[in-house]
């Protein structure tokens, strides 16, 4: 999917965090745009990631992409899925209730209250947290610079897991843990 030059230059700027963001005590529009924002980096993450084969039940299985905890992207996720594909999977979203139903994900954004939702072991599960939600930190971390959403990212976490991420993402990073 993101083969072509003009796509890769897409990417890249919103990567960078070139597109503004709300900071965590803006008003409900500008964190709208936050979200909106956040959503579309977990879409992107997707095509930097690669999950070991037995992540997946078949070659036509999705990429699942998690909400644990309060929802705070107001559908912004699901319309940023739309007609996406990593790997050449299509996208979906889910909102599992239990750790275990937890299990099936391949990247799970961690919401307020949503802690209790991460599998233990995570097994090869990409966990984003929030800056604007807890001081905790998953693989990838949310967090606002500068007016722009960007993130830290912790490869030893995301290795013991048996996660790859591309260095082209490693590179956008404000910091890499462990690399």
């Amino acid at each position: 999917m993101f083969a072509g030059r003009g796509s890769l230059i897409v990417l890249a700027v919103l990567l960078q965090g070139l597109v503004p963001a709300a900071s965590v005590a803006a008003p409900p529009m500008q964190s709208s745009l936050e979200y909106s924002v956040k959503a579309n980096y977990l879409v992107r993450f997707a095509a930097f990631i690669e999950w070991p084969a037995r992540s997946f039940a078949s070659s036509r299985s999705p990429v699942v992409i998690c909400i644990a905890g309060r929802d705070p992207f107001n559908g912004a996720l699901e319309r940023a899925t739309r007609a996406q594909t990593a790997h050449g999977r299509v996208l979906t979203v889910r909102r599992p209730a239990t750790a275990e139903a937890a299990a099936g994900c391949h990247i799970l954004y961690v919401g307020r209250r949503g802690g209790s939702l991460v599998p233990d072991p995570p097994g090869p599960l990409l966990i984003v947290t929030d800056a604007a939600v807890s001081s905790d930190r998953g693989m990838i971390h949310f967090v606002i610079d500068d007016d722009r959403v960007r993130f830290h990212i912790d490869l030893q976490a995301a290795s013991q897991s048996r996660l790859s991420i591309s260095s082209r993402l490693l590179n956008l990073a404000l910091s890499v843990r462990g690399g």
